[in-house]
């Protein structure tokens, strides 16, 4: 997906958030936003999002020294969802379909992304408590059951910490119902930090190495960006039956793909919401309609 001039207010909030958390000398702040804004007046727009991300971060991290200014806020969220998450399996078990409930879950776990939205506006226990009454406005879970039954090796692109919590509920549930499957799971995450965007530090502090395997893309762009990804990913990425693409930043960067991939994501901005076809606050499962295969 190309940057559109939508995208740029979203960049600006960003910058200005970050380096907020990335130092308090005001004179630094003020720098590394001056440096982003005459960064900004010749980038590519034929390039997604996440890769012009990628460099914002880049200058924001060389002025304040600060490599990871969302460290603090993600250990919160990744505590906060563990402590939800005896909660999250009662409403699983309790619901009529326990794996397309965890599929939601996992959904609604992308709320907390600090790349499109402000941390102070997620709220996971309201999300949570209204889960019954959502529903998914692009709803490939039947079509993606049918591929998971055909598949061996599924490839999980997390995207959050915090979500990464939600992440592993939505394994563990297919693993629990599709032994006979015999799933191998490989969870990717990014090489490096970049906003709260998931790490393997994040990954094994939720326990997410304990059921699959971890394996970071070598690269810190808040998507997967496969031209700069680790050799290491490109052959996961290959030789993967299934791969599940979590968030927005993702789909950004992977929609005009030919592999089997389902994207998972909130619809958080208008421009996504045009592309993918959704509204704006709500909830998708989308198997990837250029897939070469059957």
């Amino acid at each position: 997906m190309k940057t559109q001039f939508e995208c740029i207010p979203c960049i600006l909030r960003q910058t200005i958030e970050t380096a907020r958390l990335a130092t308090s000398d005001v004179r630094l702040q003020k720098e590394a936003i001056n440096r982003i804004l005459i960064y900004l007046t010749d980038i590519d727009y034929n390039t997604p999002p996440p890769a012009l991300g990628r460099e914002v971060y880049s200058i924001i991290h060389r002025i304040t020294g600060n490599n990871d200014p969302y460290k603090e806020l993600k250990h919160k969220y990744n505590a906060l969802g563990l402590a939800h998450y005896d909660e999250l399996l009662r409403i699983v078990f309790k619901s009529d379909d326990p794996v397309m409930m965890a599929a939601k879950l996992a959904v609604v776990g992308n709320i907390i992304d600090f790349g499109a939205q402000s941390h102070d506006q997620v709220n996971i226990k309201e999300s949570v408590q209204n889960i019954a009454k959502i529903d998914f406005e692009i709803n490939d879970f039947n079509r993606f059951i049918d591929d998971l039954k055909k598949a061996r090796s599924v490839l999980y692109i997390a995207d959050n910490a915090g979500e990464i919590v939600f992440d592993r509920l939505f394994i563990e549930i297919l693993q629990r119902y599709y032994p006979e499957v015999g799933l191998e799971f490989k969870v990717a995450v990014r090489g490096a930090p970049i906003i709260n965007d998931a790490t393997r530090e994040d990954a094994e502090m939720v326990g997410l190495d304990k059921i699959a395997t971890i394996i970071e893309n070598g690269d810190n762009a808040p998507a997967t960006l496969l031209d700069r990804v680790s050799p290491e990913m490109k052959e996961a990425f290959t030789n993967a039956d299934i791969i599940i693409a979590k968030g927005m930043g993702n789909y950004e960067t992977l929609d005009d793909r030919t592999e089997l991939i389902y994207y998972l994501l909130k619809v958080k901005c208008a421009l996504v919401s045009k592309v993918i076809g959704a509204p704006v606050g709500s909830l998708v499962f989308k198997r990837n309609e250029s897939f070469m295969g059957k």
